[in-house]
Formats: C-alpha cells, structure tokens, sequence
C-alpha cells in the first residue's frame, strides 16, 4: 500500500547492511523521532530485478518498494527520510534534522587526522584479507546479499569514490564501480586495495596541499564541504572495517593478534551499532 504523501509521519527508507542507513536510524532514535520502517531488501534477500538494482546499487531490493518510492517523487536509493511531501537525504543529517525537527551541530576532525586514521584502516584490511578462508569469500553478510568478498572490494572503494570526485568524475547518483577482474580473487582485492592507498597517498603529496576544504563537494546527496565527505568517506569505510572484524572473530571464530582500537571512532559520526538488522 502507498502512503500519501500528505501522510505527515516520519518515513525512513533504508537497507540492512547500509551503514548509513544505521546511522540515520541511530540519529532519530537518540533523538526520540519516531518512524515508519521500510526496508528495501526483501525478507528473503532474492534477486529479483537486476536493472532496479543498478540503479539502487542494492542487490536483493524490493521492486514494490523501490516503485512506492518513485511514486512519492522519492530518489531511487537509500537512505531517505521522509515526512509529508518533504524529504532528506539520510547521508546528510543536517537536512534530515532540519526536515523532522531536531537540533544538529557537528564539527569533522582535522583533514589530517581524518587521513591517518583511514590509512590505518586501509592498511588494517590489508591485514584482515589473507585472514578469511578462500571457501568463505562468497559467503553473505547478515541479512543482506553481500558476499564477504564484496565486503572487502567495498572498503576499498570508498576512498576511491572520493578520489574519483577530484578527478571531476560526476556524482549525480550512486556511483557504478566497473572492475574487470575476479572479484573472489583475494590477490586482485589485494592489488585494489594498493592501488586505491597508493594514489590517496599521492593525491595528499600533490593536490590535496592545495584543496580547498572548505569548497562544496559536488555529490547527489547533498551539499556537504569536502572536508565533511572526506570525514564521511572515513566513517563510512570504518563500520565497514568493523563489520570485517566482527565476521573473522564472531562468525570464523578467528582470533585477531592486533584488533581495531576504539579510539579511533572518536571524534567520527559513527553508528553505535555493527549491523542493522530490522
């Protein structure tokens, strides 16, 4: 059943495995706003319209859902917020504050904090990769139609994205990253992962001496300074680092010699959760 758009409840259109669909369902919740759940992903995770899911960059989405959503005028990913005829974004939850009512004030870590840390990050991946079993890289995560494999190619690109947008690629909507090589494959993942530290590495030495911070980054969700999409591309590739660690210590029972330290969440705008799962 579609709801009116009249309908002046909150409305949250969001993905099991999303991390910012976890962060924005966090945020209305620590903010006591209550709302209607939609999850996009159908309860048995099938693949059920592969050109839907492009679009969404989602597998397993519910194409009822995804056309209720088109219907209200709504983007076709996920999160959004929505309320009557107005909606956010739920990457950016300023304008999410804005829309339901909630007071936001949030200052990003230094670039070069913010650097460092996702370096360690990116390193740490590096680290936890050989670590999970060739048999288990098609393995999905909870809930979600994601494979362990996917999981790791994901961490990688996210940096990449942002190198992507200051190399003047568009950002009109959920980025399609094409790879031709064997996504099961831990030595290309490997190889990725190299290649995307050693050209962030080498866009810090060069063009980010001079980037202006304070510009607005040119990205479908919003109107975020770069400074805060760099902070978002950290926070981001962390829950992802996190859920990494959780699968090789609590699902293959691996115990990690080095495991992440807590500090280096702080500061960020991360979800208090691992996993969303309902």
């Amino acid at each position: 059943m579609i709801m009116a758009a009249t309908d002046t409840s909150v409305h949250l259109y969001w993905a099991t495995g999303c991390t910012s669909c976890l962060r924005v369902k966090e945020f209305l919740e620590r903010n006591n706003t209550s709302f209607v759940s939609h999850n996009v992903v159908q309860k048995d995770k099938s693949t059920a319209d592969s050109a839907v899911e492009s679009s969404v960059g989602i597998q397993g989405v519910d194409p009822e859902l995804m056309d209720e959503m088109a219907e209200l005028g709504l983007p076709q990913h996920v999160p959004i917020v929505r309320r009557g005829e107005e909606w956010a974004d739920g990457k950016d939850l300023a304008n999410v504050a804005e829309l339901v009512g909630i007071e936001y004030d949030a200052e990003p870590l230094p670039v070069e904090e913010l650097y460092r840390r996702l370096t360690v990050l990116l390193e740490t991946t590096q680290e936890y990769l050989p670590l999970l079993p060739d048999e288990e890289l098609e393995t999905h995560i909870p809930n979600r139609p994601r494979s362990y494999a996917d999981l790791v190619q994901h961490i990688f690109s996210l940096p990449d994205v942002f190198l992507m947008h200051e190399a003047g690629v568009p950002m009109e909507g959920v980025p399609r990253m094409e790879h031709h090589w064997d996504h099961y494959s831990k030595t290309a993942l490997r190889t990725y992962g190299s290649s995307v530290q050693g050209r962030l590495d080498d866009w810090f030495e060069s063009a980010g001496g001079s980037c202006d911070w304070s510009e607005t980054a040119d990205v479908f969700w919003g109107q975020p300074t770069k400074h805060e999409f760099f902070e978002r591309t950290l926070w981001h590739t962390g829950q992802h680092v996190r859920q990494l660690e959780w699968i090789l210590e609590e699902v293959l029972d691996i115990e990690l010699e080095d495991p992440l330290d807590p500090e280096l969440w702080d500061g960020l705008p991360m979800p208090e959760k691992v996993w969303n799962e309902n």
